[in-house]
């Protein structure tokens, strides 16, 4: 709105307009703020708050300063202010982090303490550092990391007092159709600590369950969504997803509006486990080198940023976000509206270790990593008739190698043979061509003698357990027509079973009979003792196998 006002002076008259603000005002110094993903939303609404309020108005009216609030990939912001503000303050065209992340901040907020100490222990190692952080005593707040179970599904779960992996193996025997859902570690502190918690890790301890097998447990997506609000955004887009699906998110978010497109969310109550740290957002002045030229006006502009968002007015705004006092008894800071199904208060669970941090983000990148791939081709008498062309045997394994990348391992035995012998390699295990692999198959031959698909799948399971302890993903997939299932009966199926319960390779079976996933067949049993897949040509199944093999691998496609 424009504002014009008739002022006199020496000698005539004159029109002033304000516009907004007062022209007798200024421009305002702007204080850049970065933040988490899960957070932005939070200091974003903060921000907005304090920069129209008294404490950033002077008396004659006018604006102190302004706040821009931007998020960046959690990882990557500790990356870049531990080993890369040298690029960030004089960037380059290949490493360039205000293009990647944004620009040099003022302030930092990341969700834990943890943060900051990880970038100070990257940053001692480097030779020159151009920012320096100066953190706040103290946490502006607590969220704890929560399983949102759907409300149907919480019924009968201790919600406090058992770790992650308690739960979760409650939920599972409640309903074994329960799937649990992550945002991307990589991108946010909250998914980090709660795959801390999936892996068992604590300070001093290299972690209690194997990486690949915790993120088994994990539904299967083709990427993990940013941020936990986003994560929780996608699953009301399937009403059935949604009420089977829990999620490891802040707690915080199950009180504030998402921001979702309008969708019916099925209602959830949170559970507590007592092994994942919470969130404690720190508020961290970052100083960079050569940063001072209006540097009184900036300290002064940061100095009251801080003072009202750690005041009662910037509590009251992280209260209606849903967050929790940092001291006592974590209670919430605006309990009158919390919603049902939340703990009034929480036994927070320890603090975030930076070292155990930055070894669980470490595991997760091998457990995403390169993947190893075994492939069994049933190469006995009874597949002549499904051998050539496209739907055949070695043409339906050609068709999942686009899944596969350049630093893939895999290989393929051909099984045939009840004797000693039950394979013969095809390719050998290792790095391929895609090309190389093709030949390969092309070479391959059905061979007169039947299959010891016991037999195979043993050799295959100790063959994947010698690859290492790494934690990289790994998959066999053994292909077949079943004509030889009744070799893999009684103690034989059991053996095979023992095994793929605790290989750490998923096993996917799949059959080239219609019926080779029925209920009692054993190719189901074997797939889920190791948590893979059976699918035969009732499914989709070329298709639904390149996923398979796609999601072990790191693709060239």
């Amino acid at each position: 709105m424009l504002l014009a006002l008739l002022v006199t002076g020496a000698g005539g008259y004159g029109i002033l307009v304000l516009t907004g603000e007062s022209a007798l005002c200024g421009p305002s110094l702007e204080l850049r703020v970065l933040t988490d993903p899960d957070l932005e939303p939070v200091i974003r609404a903060a921000a907005d708050a304090y920069v129209t309020s008294d404490a950033n108005t002077t008396g004659d009216g006018c604006r102190r300063s302004g706040v821009t609030v931007n998020s960046a990939g959690a990882a990557a912001v500790v990356t870049a202010l531990g080993e890369r503000t040298d690029a960030w303050q004089q960037p380059r065209e290949d490493d360039n982090p205000q293009r990647d992340i944004g620009p040099q901040p003022d302030v930092w907020i990341p969700a834990t303490r943890a943060d900051v100490d990880r970038v100070t222990s990257a940053a001692a190692r480097e030779d020159r550092v151009f920012a320096r952080l100066e953190p706040q005593d103290g946490p502006l707040a607590y969220s704890p990391v929560v399983l949102a179970v759907p409300k149907a599904r919480g019924a009968g779960l201790d919600p406090t007092g058992r770790s992650l992996a308690e739960l979760l193996d409650d939920l599972e025997q409640a309903d074994a159709t329960t799937k649990l859902h992550r945002s991307d570690p990589e991108s946010t502190g909250s998914a980090l600590l709660a795959t801390m918690g999936l892996y068992g890790d604590r300070p001093g301890a290299r972690g209690a369950a194997d990486a690949r097998a915790a993120e088994q447990r994990l539904a299967r997506t083709a990427r993990p969504e940013p941020s936990a609000a986003r994560l929780l955004c996608t699953l009301p887009g399937d009403h059935a997803v949604d009420g089977r699906s829990t999620a490891l998110v802040p707690e915080f978010l199950l009180k504030t509006g998402l921001g979702c497109h309008p969708a019916t969310r099925v209602p959830r109550v949170a559970a507590y486990p007592d092994d994942v740290p919470g969130l404690e957002p720190a508020f961290v002045r970052v100083r960079w080198e050569d940063g001072d030229r209006d540097a009184e006006a900036r300290d002064d502009a940061v100095d009251r940023f801080r003072t009202w968002l750690t005041g009662t007015d910037g509590r009251a705004v992280l209260g209606e976000h849903g967050f929790r006092s940092a001291t006592g008894d974590r209670g919430l800071l605006d309990a009158a509206s919390a919603p049902e199904g939340l703990a009034e208060s929480v036994r927070p669970a320890r603090r975030a270790d930076p070292s155990t941090m930055d070894r669980a983000l470490e595991r997760y990148g091998n457990a995403h990593g390169p993947g190893r791939v075994l492939f069994l081709l049933d190469s006995s008498g009874s597949m002549a008739g499904r051998w050539d062309g496209s739907s055949g045997g070695p043409g339906i394994l050609k068709q999942t190698l686009p899944g596969l990348g350049g630093e893939d391992e895999y290989g393929v035995w051909a099984v045939h043979g009840t004797g000693d012998g039950t394979h013969t390699a095809l390719l050998p295990f290792g790095t391929h061509e895609r090309s190389a692999a093709e030949r390969a198959l092309d070479k391959a031959e059905v061979r007169d003698a039947e299959a010891d698909p016991s037999g195979a799948l043993r050799d295959a399971l100790e063959f994947m357990r010698g690859r290492g302890t790494d934690e990289r993903p790994q998959l066999i997939v053994y292909l077949t027509d079943g004509e030889d299932d009744g070799r893999l009966t009684g103690k034989a199926l059991e053996d095979v079973l023992d095994r793929a319960r605790g290989a750490g390779a998923p096993v996917a079976m799949v059959s080239l009979s219609s019926s080779g996933c029925d209920q009692g067949r054993p190719a189901p049993r074997v797939a889920e003792a190791g948590r893979g897949r059976c699918l035969d040509v009732g499914d989709d199944l070329v298709p639904a196998l390149h996923d398979e093999v796609a999601r072990t691998g790191t693709g060239e496609e």
